[in-house]
């Protein structure tokens, strides 16, 4: 199939019920005609599988953009030279809190020397807590015991703190926010550190594109942005807790329930995102410079420069007439 300049395709590592609200942006666009407006013609999503399928497709050709990719991957590929760059974020701080069994850890400090508890090596939650070390620094190869429970769910991570069979764990603000509240409501957790004013800046996943898009259908680019942009201002001011939403993932996944998912009565906490939490924050990919530098993985040289190419977003933000969020 030949591809005509206004159509885009775009994937999510998951869909549902792992990450729904991956691609509910580009899916509300589409949905609402705000992509059409803006001049994407027609808009595809992909399911890339994991992390480096949806590295993969963007520089096998097979997709324009990646809603959810790890920075640190696309810093990765385009140090070792390939043609794929930051073009936004799908979120900027960092939406996690640690949290403990009572009376374990009195402050962030405190951390050293105890068990963490996750789901996967190297996923999510064992970077944030490495993260978080390095701000307070405690070395987490050496000053942190790692308690893994192969992929399993929030339920069975908050069930290894009850017993003690780990210290600490941390928790998405949003996914998880309502069960972890209702545990330390009850006294049964308590919160140590909201790693979003540690890390304001942090960019959680990019929005990542091909250099190719880039050179060749910049207005496309641009067109597309613009629709996201529109999508994460109406959620946030019009559905901020997932009613439309909640239409649009039915329709998409060819359904007439939900039922049993915690997305069948809309989203568990209100849309924290609006048209300025596409730009990637510079600071934030510069963290992740940081972080793969120090494992040796990129050239000491490797500025976030390289791989952040926030122009085309910072233009569709004023075009929509939203600089001033700015």
């Amino acid at each position: 199939m030949t591809q005509s300049k206004s159509e885009v395709v775009y994937s999510v590592e998951h869909f549902y019920p792992k990450h729904p609200e991956h691609p509910i942006a580009p899916l509300t666009a589409q949905f609402h005609g705000y992509f059409r407006e803006e001049g994407v013609g027609e808009s595809h999503l992909v399911i890339a599988g994991d992390d480096d399928g949806s590295i993969r497709l963007l520089l096998e050709g097979k997709t324009d953009f990646s809603m959810d990719a790890h920075p640190a991957m696309v810093i990765e590929e385009n140090a070792r030279g390939k043609d794929v760059y930051i073009v936004g974020s799908y979120r900027n701080g960092l939406p996690f809190s640690i949290i403990a069994r009572p009376g374990i850890i009195q402050r962030p400090e405190d951390l050293k020397g105890k068990r963490f508890t996750t789901s996967r090596r190297f996923g999510v939650g064992e970077r944030v807590v490495r993260a978080t070390c390095g701000k307070l620094g405690i070395d987490p190869d050496r000053e942190i015991e790692l308690i893994l429970i192969p992929e399993r769910g929030t339920y069975e991570k908050l069930e290894a703190l009850k017993p003690g069979m780990a210290d600490f764990g941390i928790y998405h603000h949003d996914a998880e926010g309502r069960i972890v509240r209702d545990l330390i409501e009850r006294g049964e957790l308590v919160e140590v550190l909201d790693l979003t004013r540690l890390f304001p800046f942090y960019v959680t996943r990019a929005m990542a594109a091909s250099g190719r898009i880039l050179r060749e259908r910049p207005e496309t680019v641009k067109a597309f942005l613009k629709g996201v942009m529109r999508a994460q201002q109406f959620m946030h001011d019009k559905d901020p807790m997932g009613l439309d939403a909640l239409e649009i993932l039915k329709r998409t996944l060819q359904v007439d329930s939900l039922e049993g998912s915690r997305f069948q009565d809309g989203r568990p906490e209100p849309w924290p995102l609006r048209a300025r939490d596409v730009i990637a924050s510079p600071e934030g990919v510069a963290a992740h410079v940081q972080e793969v530098k120090a494992a040796g993985r990129i050239p000491e040289s490797f500025t976030a420069e390289q791989a952040l190419r926030n122009g085309p977003a910072l233009e569709a933000l004023r075009e929509l007439g939203l600089g001033d969020q700015m």
